[in-house]
């Protein structure tokens, strides 16, 4: 060896992510951030806690998210978060239509 490391040669081992990795690194925190932001009438704490339970993240994954510090995801973390996120929306889309439909009976009465 002759003695030239990586770093002195200009080289960062940690510099391999690609754009597309970036791009789904950010779209997993907006993700996160939007569970967290649709309970924060629990507290910010309580919001990540909450966002927590549902991912199966830790909190301190959720807080770094908040932040956007997340540096990267795994596949497991990504399909855990894409899942439960389609759940909570296609949930919260059926309770909506449910209210929709009970003005509209009220409406029409």
């Amino acid at each position: 060896m002759l003695g030239i490391s990586p770093k002195r040669a200009g080289i960062s081992p940690k510099a391999r992510c690609s754009a597309m990795s970036d791009a789904l690194t950010e779209r997993f925190q907006d993700m996160v951030n939007e569970e967290v932001r649709d309970r924060r009438g629990l507290g910010l704490k309580g919001a990540f806690r909450e966002v927590a339970r549902l991912f199966g993240l830790t909190e301190r994954r959720v807080r770094a998210c908040w932040h956007h510090e997340i540096r990267s995801v795994t596949a497991g973390e990504w399909e855990a978060v894409r899942q439960a996120r389609i759940q909570t929306l296609k949930a919260r889309q059926l309770r909506l239509q449910q209210q929709l439909d009970r003005l509209n009976d009220r409406g029409a009465a």
